[in-house]
């Protein structure tokens, strides 16, 4: 996956004009304007600052910038499929779907090039369009990965130590269940507070699980958390498709197989043939744990239904919930007959409940 930026070295004078040309005719959502202009007094008037930076009118000098994703025609098509049916999904948080604006092949990014010089040319005979050239850079993926070892390092949750491939393993991680992770762009590490609150969760109560179900999986912590701490089966499911290699990849770097952990991609509360089929298996053959670190209203959808998941005596570890939210998913908790609730974590603005199936 290459992203890519053009930059048009142009005037104050052109560039909203070649703004307007790119968003309105080409299609670009959203460009990067940088000059040496000051703030007016209408932009004042809209900014909630005391203090504005200094600007310079007497350089006309600007660049426009906008970013694309390229992609094979395939590629974007299967993701134009994907982001259709997350955001078919009422469960499903969009703020965290995968990226759906100025997706373009190779084609498409030479003719959007070739409409942007003819456009330049012709503004040239009425406006003032500086050099009027136009560079471009790229970043793969993969530029991004590496730039996370500068600032990703090992640490401990609980009774869990979390360390990636490129650390050695410290003498602090003696006594604790050895977690080996690493950053990827689309799936977490354990260092965001949600998942801290699972992994402390799953420490105090997790103990002697034998059959765990990991709903929401993402990059397979927790089930590979659980599988550490002696589960002898894992379920997990997930939405996304590509977790699949991610999860694939966290259970070699924690020396177990791949067979350890079954994942299912899918809505356990999904109507989908397969969905239905996982759901009834999951209730024929009850867990004595499931953990859910996802959003507080897929939590306070699943509250009725986790029930029929768990045996007597079971564990519900369920993580995601912010701070507004919690009252609303303790109450919906509470009103579940089945449930007892054991304890209720916090840290920062995030909240995580730990209840019983009641026997």
């Amino acid at each position: 996956m290459i992203w890519r930026k053009y930059s048009i070295d142009t005037t104050v004078e052109a560039e909203e004009i070649l703004a307007a040309f790119l968003m309105e005719e080409l299609g670009i959502e959203g460009v990067e304007f940088s000059d040496q202009r000051g703030i007016t007094e209408e932009e004042a008037k809209t900014m909630f600052v005391d203090l504005y930076p200094e600007g310079d009118d007497s350089i006309d000098d600007a660049t426009l910038s906008f970013y694309v994703e390229v992609l094979s025609k395939e590629d974007k098509e299967r993701r134009k499929e994907e982001v259709e049916k997350a955001f078919s999904d009422p469960l499903v948080d969009h703020s965290y779907t995968l990226n759906s604006s100025n997706i373009f092949t190779e084609e498409e990014c030479d003719e959007i090039l070739r409409a942007l010089k003819k456009e330049l040319e012709n503004m040239s005979s009425y406006c003032n369009i500086g050099k009027g050239s136009i560079s471009q850079s790229e970043t793969e993926d993969k530029d991004w990965m590496n730039a996370w070892h500068d600032f990703f390092h090992s640490f401990s949750v609980g009774d869990f130590f979390i360390c990636p491939s490129w650390e050695e393993v410290p003498k602090e991680a003696e006594g604790k269940i050895l977690l080996s992770v690493d950053p990827g762009t689309t799936f977490g590490t354990g260092q965001h507070e949600t998942t801290k609150l699972c992994l402390q969760a799953l420490g105090k109560y997790g103990k002697g699980k034998e059959r765990v179900l990991d709903l929401g999986t993402g990059s397979g912590i927790l089930g590979i958390a659980a599988l550490k701490m002696g589960a002898k089966e894992v379920f997990a499911t997930d939405l996304d498709p590509l977790c699949e290699g991610a999860v694939e990849e966290n259970l070699l770097k924690n020396t177990l197989s791949k067979d350890q952990m079954t994942l299912f991609i899918g809505n356990i509360l999904g109507q989908e043939k397969e969905e239905l089929a996982f759901r009834k298996s999951c209730e024929e053959k009850p867990f004595s744990l499931v953990l859910a670190n996802i959003l507080a209203p897929v939590i306070i959808a699943l509250a009725p239904e986790v029930p029929k998941f768990l045996e007597e005596g079971g564990i519900f570890i369920a993580s995601g919930i912010l701070e507004e939210k919690a009252e609303e998913v303790r109450k919906t908790l509470k009103a579940v007959k089945e449930w007892e609730i054991l304890d209720e974590l916090k840290e920062g603005e995030w909240h995580a409940f730990v209840c019983r199936k009641k026997v």
